[in-house]
């Protein structure tokens, strides 16, 4: 009697198969991750950008109100002219502003007990001159302090400020009015 064998044909993947779709699902993953990070840091950053404008335009209907801009007063992060969301001093802030927004926002990170200003630390800042400054009288201008995640810092300046304009290392917005 003859034996008639059949060949029986393998199913399934082979090890350099299976080690090459789990590479590629390795890198699919970290580009996954890499762009899911930039596009929370852009949406950080889109959102402090709208958090300075709603406080910019607090602070101008309270000098439309006042005719000068709150005092800054309080942090024991930076020094006794500003308010910052790195301490207790904001609430001086949004003590002053209350009738203008119903809250003052914080940075989305928002480290406390570090100063914006510095090179480090997510917070919001606030500074008022109390004595003249900038060739501007007291109360005539302020500057918003922040930073931005993803690329460069950015500067915006509406008004002259001749002597010592105060730029951080972090982005800027300040109102100077003479």
């Amino acid at each position: 009697m003859k034996f008639v064998g059949k060949t029986q044909k393998q199913t399934g993947f082979t090890i350099v198969e299976l080690l090459i779709v789990i590479v590629v699902i390795g890198i699919l993953a970290a580009i996954t991750i890499v762009a899911y990070n930039g596009v929370q840091k852009r949406a950080s950053d889109s959102r402090r950008k709208s958090d300075i404008e709603l406080i910019a335009k607090a602070l101008e209907m309270y000098y439309i109100d006042v005719g000068r801009y709150p005092a800054g007063s309080g942090s024991t992060t930076i020094n006794a002219s500003w308010s910052t969301t790195a301490d207790a001093s904001w609430q001086n802030l949004i003590n002053a502003l209350k009738p203008y927004v119903a809250t003052l926002p914080s940075d989305p990170i928002s480290t406390p007990s570090v100063a914006v200003t510095g090179s480090s630390g997510y917070n919001y800042a606030y500074y008022a001159n109390n004595s003249t400054f900038c060739g501007a009288a007291v109360g005539k201008m302020y500057i918003l302090v922040y930073r931005l995640e993803n690329g460069a810092q950015e500067n915006f300046f509406d008004g002259d400020c001749t002597t010592n304009p105060l730029v951080y290392s972090a982005s800027n917005y300040r109102v100077v009015r003479n």
